[in-house]
């Protein structure tokens, strides 16, 4: 994103920080932030990455509600998303589509993602953020019980 001139690298986060461990789901009520200062994603491996290096991130931090990965990598593993995913992701639910849609085209999978988690991103689009956890409980609810 950086060498396509979509993002630039900073040496503070600013604005809302992508923390997958994070209390707080990103939601509309971010939007403004966003919009105004921001969206920092901290390029860090999964494997390389423990809690320590997150929780100093934990002030303006939100986490994403519950979505697949579509990168060849991590392919439909849960909250296993790429950087570029995440941002898609964040600019969906906050309803900037139309950049969300830009971001997508960067990588081939991108549009996998999309289609991936269309029912779910529809779901939790422009919805706050107590909404957004309400969704994601039931469908973490209904995946995990039987079906009878």
């Amino acid at each position: 994103m950086v060498r396509l001139g979509l993002a630039k690298r900073t040496n503070r986060p600013i604005g809302i920080v992508l923390n997958p461990l994070s209390n707080r789901v990103i939601s509309i009520d971010d939007k403004d932030t966003i919009m105004k200062r921001g969206l920092t994603i901290l390029d860090s491996s999964w494997n390389r990455s423990d809690e320590n290096f997150f929780q100093r991130y934990e002030r303006n931090g939100r986490r994403l509600p519950f979505l697949l990965a579509g990168n060849p990598v991590n392919y439909s593993k849960p909250f296993r998303l790429s950087s570029l995913e995440a941002v898609i992701a964040s600019l969906y639910i906050i309803s900037e589509i139309d950049n969300a849609m830009r971001f997508a085209s960067i990588m081939k999978w991108g549009k996998t993602f999309l289609e991936l988690n269309k029912w779910l991103l529809e779901e939790y689009k422009g919805k706050s953020s107590q909404e957004i956890l309400s969704i994601e409980e039931q469908f973490l609810k209904e995946i995990r019980e039987p079906r009878q």
